[in-house]
C-alpha cells in the first residue's frame, strides 16, 4: 500500500501541468484577485432609511425591558426607525406596499422573534443582523440576571454607573480582500481536486496498467483505498503551500490563533478527501473523460457561491450551494472563532466519504472480477 501511495505522489509531481494548476495557480489567484479587486471592495448598495414596525407580546419582564432598551439604543433617528405597532395586519400591508422594511414580533416565554420581511434584500439582511445582535444581547442579559440579578438592578438605578456587563467582542484583525480570497481559493483548490479523483483510474486504463493492479496479490478494497490515499500527500502539499505563501508573502490573514488555523486546514483536508472520493467513483463508472462532466458543474457551483467574486449572490440559489456552505463555515471559524458550522461540514463530509468508499470499493472489486 505504501508503494502505491509513493507512486501516486511521484506521478503527480512529475506532471508539470499538475504542479502549475494545483500548486502555483491558486497562489497567483489569491494575489491577483486580492489586489486587483481590492478597489472594488466598496459598499454593495446604499441602505438608506430602514423603517421597522415592532410588536411586543413577550411575557418575561426582563425580555420586555431588554427589547425596549435595545430599540431605543438602535434607533438613531437618521437611518433606522423603530415604530411600535399594535395592528399586525395593517403593518403587513405596509410591508407589502413598501412603506416599511419589515415587521419584528417579539413573543412568548422563552422569547421568540418573528420577522416579516419586505422586498428589499439588502434591508432584509440588515434587519436580520440587527435582530441577531439583539438576540445575543438578550441572552447575555438573562445569563447575568440568573447569576447576579442585583447587578442589573444596581446599574439601572445608578445612572452614573460605569460598570459594563456586556462588551462588544473585538475581532482583533483588520480584514482585506486578500483574506477573502485566501479562503475561497482553498475552496476552489478542494473542489478542483475532483479531477484528481476522476483521473485516478483513467490513467491506469490509458497506460494499460490497470490489469496489473487487478492481478496484484492484494485485496481489491485495500487497493482502491491505497489509490485514493495516494492523492492525500499532494493535497496536503497544495494547501500548505497556498496558506503559507498567502500569509508570509502576500500578507493574508486566516484565524487569529494557530489552533483555529490547523482546524481550518483539517476541515478543508476532509472536504478535499470527500471530493476526490466522489471523483474516483465517477471515474470508475464513466468510461469517457469524466472531467468533461464534472469540471463545468464544479465551475458553475463555484461561480454561484461567490468563490471568484463576493459580488455574485443569487438569493435562494447561492445559499444552497455546497461550496457556499463550506466557505461560510470557514469564515465563521476564522472571523468569529465559531466551530458549529465547521463541525457540521466535517461530519457530513465524513459520512459521504464512508459511503463513497463503500461504493468505490465494491465497484472496483466487481470490475476486477469481470
Amino acid at each position: 500500500m505504501f508503494e502505491i501511495i509513493l507512486k501516486e505522489t511521484k506521478d503527480f509531481l512529475r506532471d508539470r501541468s499538475n504542479v502549475f494548476f494545483f500548486l502555483i495557480f491558486p497562489v497567483l489567484l489569491v494575489f491577483l484577485l486580492g489586489n486587483l479587486l481590492s478597489n472594488l471592495d466598496k459598499a454593495e448598495e446604499a441602505i438608506g432609511e430602514v423603517k421597522i414596525h415592532y410588536m411586543v407580546e413577550a411575557e418575561n419582564v426582563v425580555d420586555i425591558m431588554t427589547i425596549e432598551g435595545f430599540v431605543s439604543e438602535v434607533s438613531d433617528e437618521q437611518n433606522i426607525f423603530f415604530d411600535k405597532t399594535t395592528d399586525l395586519e395593517a403593518s403587513k400591508d405596509n410591508v407589502e406596499n413598501g412603506n416599511i422594511a419589515s415587521i419584528v414580533v417579539f413573543t412568548g416565554n422563552p422569547l421568540e422573534i418573528q420577522i416579516y420581511e419586505g422586498i428589499d434584500r439588502i434591508k432584509n439582511r440588515t434587519i436580520n443582523s440587527i435582530i441577531n445582535g439583539f438576540s445575543q444581547v438578550n441572552k447575555a442579559v438573562n445569563v447575568i440576571i440568573k447569576s447576579n440579578p442585583m447587578s442589573i438592578m444596581d446599574s439601572m438605578n445608578s445612572k452614573a454607573s460605569n460598570d459594563v456587563f456586556i462588551k462588544q467582542k473585538d475581532l482583533g484583525i483588520q480584514r482585506t480582500m486578500l483574506d477573502y480570497y485566501a479562503i475561497t481559493m482553498i475552496s476552489m483548490l478542494s473542489f478542483m481536486c475532483i479531477m484528481l479523483g476522476t483521473m485516478c483510474f483513467m490513467g491506469e486504463r490509458q497506460n494499460n496498467t490497470i490489469y496489473r493492479l487487478k492481478i496484484a496479490p492484494i485485496n481489491q478494497v485495500k487497493l482502491f483505498l491505497a489509490k485514493i490515499l495516494g492523492l492525500l500527500p499532494q493535497v496536503v502539499l497544495q494547501m500548505t503551500i497556498l496558506m503559507t505563501v498567502s500569509v508570509l508573502v502576500f500578507g493574508a490573514k486566516y484565524s487569529s490563533n494557530m489552533f483555529d488555523n490547523l482546524y481550518l486546514f483539517f476541515m478543508f483536508l476532509v472536504v478535499t478527501f470527500t471530493v476526490i472520493l466522489i471523483g474516483a467513483v465517477i471515474g470508475l463508472f464513466v468510461k469517457k473523460n469524466p472531467s468533461v462532466i464534472t469540471f463545468p458543474i464544479i465551475w458553475v457551483m463555484m461561480f454561484l457561491s461567490g468563490t471568484y467574486s463576493k459580488e455574485v449572490f443569487i438569493d435562494g440559489v447561492t445559499q444552497k450551494m455546497p461550496i457556499y456552505q463550506i466557505q461560510e463555515a470557514a469564515f465563521d471559524l476564522v472571523i468569529f472563532g465559531r466551530y458549529d458550522r465547521v463541525n457540521t461540514v466535517i461530519i457530513i463530509c465524513s459520512s459521504i466519504s464512508l459511503i463513497m468508499l463503500i461504493i468505490g470499493a465494491i465497484g472496483f472489486s466487481r470490475r476486477g472480477e469481470q
